[in-house]
């Protein structure tokens, strides 16, 4: 292993969840094509996760799921804990097992999309005993995974030339 020079605080990262924040998850902006809505900070937390501590990752999960839940009608802090798990969890991974490249990104993208829908399907529809829990899985949950997946691809290359650059 070798000794990386890390910043201390995601500066530009937060500025871009805050830009994020203000434009899509207040309805200026809207992304959502016939019912698939992506999360669009998560791939910016898997992201920050691959190139900070986890510590630093697990924080800016943290804020950032603090922040959709402020908008969020029904889920009183469950985007706050999953985000925190996720970011934490994924900042591991990246830092024992995955590469720092556009493979280990979209694995472990994926990986964070499976358990955050998952959670969701988990916690609001299943353990509810909603109708059309089904229904909900494949024609919104899933499209919404698939098109969360998509956004790390700016935002990695994002943060590994803003790491380059700082560093």
């Amino acid at each position: 292993m070798f000794i990386e020079k890390k910043r201390r605080f995601p500066l530009w990262e937060a500025l871009i969840a805050l830009f994020i924040y203000l434009f899509h998850y207040t309805g200026l902006i809207d992304v959502t094509i016939r019912g698939a809505s992506p999360l669009i900070l998560l791939p910016l937390t898997v992201a920050v996760a691959m190139f900070y501590d986890e510590h630093v990752s697990l924080i800016f999960g943290a804020v950032c799921g603090m922040s959709i839940d402020a908008v969020a009608g029904s889920s009183a802090c469950f985007n706050t804990l999953t985000f925190t798990l996720i970011s934490f969890g994924i900042g591991l991974l990246a830092k024992r097992i995955f590469n720092r490249n556009l493979a280990g990104s979209i694995a472990l993208t994926v990986i964070a999309s499976v358990i955050y829908f998952g959670a969701k399907w988990l916690f609001f529809a299943i353990i509810p005993d909603v109708q059309g829990k089904v229904y909900y899985l494949f024609w919104h949950l899933t499209p919404s995974a698939v098109y969360t997946v998509i956004f790390i691809l700016p935002f990695f290359y994002l943060e590994k030339a803003l790491t380059k650059k700082t560093n």
